[in-house]
């Protein structure tokens, strides 16, 4: 595995007076243009990842030309494939087009064109095996979608159009032709799915999610993310190495949120999955359930829900808007004080977070005890959190992976209501900036797929109780050295009102993913444990 190298970027800040405001005005001091450089940098990748369909690159080009030469192509032939499938030649494809002919090479899916016309029957020959007749498609009807595999060994992916004596119309990207049925080899498949039921058939349809199939019993339609093992056949011979390269392009895992901000998706149905801060459940396939166990195990119990209500699906695209409600039945008012100690000032205006970010608490005069925050009373409140998301994910042109954005918002309007009584008054105040007068957060995500079991995440941001930390003080916080265990409380960290993160999430295998980034918490875990 691929080592990485982190680099923390530390922000500092400085304070300024303004002699004509009422209030201070933070400001960046320093290593602005460096901030700025990376978010470019991010946008640029984020620019390359979604125009893919500019002019095919040399080093495609050259990919092209080794892979089919490795095929047993000669230019000719290569050049004819090309026109046939994709009606140009290589020079004239476009990125996406490039992609989508290295990938057809490199799973095995073309093969090397006939010198002359194939006898009848047509039949493959494999070492040590006796020879195995090709079987035509026994069956053929208008709207069957998918990847045709050909007698002469090329493969057509299309649509039929119409069937009649014994010639086909098939529409493909390139072109409608009309081609006899005796030249259309079968296709057959036997599926087993993660709930252990399985299918065998004939594959009359396929999508980039799903696989269309006509039992005995009539059509199922098999979703690709619950296969647990397939064999599939052309012309009645087995085409293991083909399928298994060519399976799934998506990620194995779908992500219900992107670091610690939620999407509009929802977890499986009778699911389980716990992360380092959170365990939830999927109670069905538009609701979904999960809590910080750190604090209900600490007597705050709390719970958050995820409701999806709008849903719009297709074969290459997906859209989803839900709403979220959090609900803690006793949150301590000391936690709300950590996120926010940024907002809260001593007799000289200085913030509390610097004051305990840049001193041990025994060593400061103006604060005394034992406890983080002794200015705090004991108090537990009803707190109660709102949110919405909306997300779009779409399957990449090249039939590999997908990518998603998401927009959202969430609110705590309860939360600083009585905040003035929490405190000391003699000792502290509270900032009046009208941007602390109601906690909110305001997010943009993206969600990437590199490679089946490889993301992409990044994220930006408008929260105005976030403070970044190092990876020592994050750390110190989730161990309970600042704050509750298990959780991320600190009130220590310097305020970064608008901010972005972007980072890795690697899967192990189909239940276990882990992430790094380059925020607070550095480190992800998300483990699906439980399916029913």
């Amino acid at each position: 595995m691929a080592s990485y190298i982190w680099t923390r970027l530390d922000w500092s800040l400085v304070e300024i007076k303004d002699e004509t405001s009422l209030f201070p005005i933070n400001i960046y001091k320093e290593n602005i243009m460096k901030r700025v450089q990376i978010l470019f940098c991010l946008l640029l990748l984020t620019s390359l990842i979604v125009g893919q369909d500019a002019r095919i690159l040399p080093g495609q080009k050259n990919a092209i030309k080794n892979i089919s030469s490795g095929a047993g192509f000669s230019a000719d032939e290569l050049d004819n494939y090309l026109v046939q499938n994709y009606g140009r030649s290589i020079d004239e494809l476009t990125r996406t087009e490039g992609a989508a002919v290295i990938s057809a090479f490199q799973s095995g899916s073309v093969s090397k064109p006939a010198t002359s016309a194939p006898p009848a029957p047509v039949s493959k020959q494999k070492p040590g095996k006796k020879v195995v007749e090709l079987e035509v498609a026994e069956y053929m009807e208008a709207g069957m979608s998918k990847l045709f595999h050909f007698r002469d060994g090329t493969v057509r992916e299309g649509t039929i159009k119409s069937v009649s004596d014994g010639n086909a119309e098939l529409e493909t990207l390139s072109g409608t032709f009309q081609i006899p049925t005796d030249q259309f080899l079968s296709e057959r498949a036997e599926i087993i799915n993660s709930k252990g039921e399985r299918y065998k058939g004939i594959v009359i349809g396929e999508t980039v999610e799903e696989f269309i199939l006509r039992t005995d019993y009539g059509d199922a339609v098999i979703n690709k993310r619950s296969i647990q093992s397939m064999e599939r056949y052309h012309g009645g011979v087995l085409e293991r190495e083909t399928e298994e390269r060519r399976r799934f392009y998506q990620s194995e895992e779908q992500v219900v949120q992107v670091f610690l901000d939620p999407n509009a998706f929802i977890l499986e149905p009778n699911t389980f999955y716990l992360s380092g801060l959170s365990i939830g459940y999927g109670l069905s396939e538009r609701f979904m359930v999960k809590t910080e166990f750190s604090s209900s195990f600490s007597g705050d119990l709390n719970f958050e829900t995820k409701h999806q209500i709008y849903q719009k699906k297709s074969a290459e695209k997906q859209s989803a808007m839900a709403w979220g409600v959090n609900v803690h039945r006793a949150r301590p008012v000391e936690s709300i004080v950590s996120r926010y100690s940024h907002a809260l000032l001593d007799i000289d205006g200085t913030p509390l977070n610097a004051i305990l970010t840049e001193n041990d608490l025994d060593s400061i005069p103006s604060i005394s005890g034992d406890v983080l925050l002794p200015t705090v009373t004991d108090e537990k409140i009803f707190s109660i959190e709102l949110m919405a998301m909306f997300s779009s994910r779409r399957t990449n042109p090249s039939g590999r992976g997908k990518m998603s954005w998401t927009l959202g918002a969430k609110a705590s309007p309860l939360d600083f209501m009585d905040r003035n009584a929490w405190i000391d008054t003699t000792k502290f105040s509270w900032n009046s900036d009208p941007k602390y007068k109601i906690p909110f957060r305001v997010w943009g995500s993206l969600e990437y797929d590199l490679r089946k079991n490889l993301k992409f995440l990044a994220i930006a941001w408008v929260d105005n109780g976030w403070k970044t930390m190092t990876f020592g003080e994050t750390w110190d916080d989730y161990v309970g050295n600042d704050g509750a265990a298990f959780s991320l409380d600190s009130p220590k960290g310097t305020v970064s009102l608008i901010d972005f993160d972007f980072g890795l999430q690697y899967a192990i295998n189909e239940n276990l993913r882990i992430g790094i980034h380059f925020q607070q918490p550095f480190l992800d875990i998300y483990w699906k444990f439980l399916e029913f």
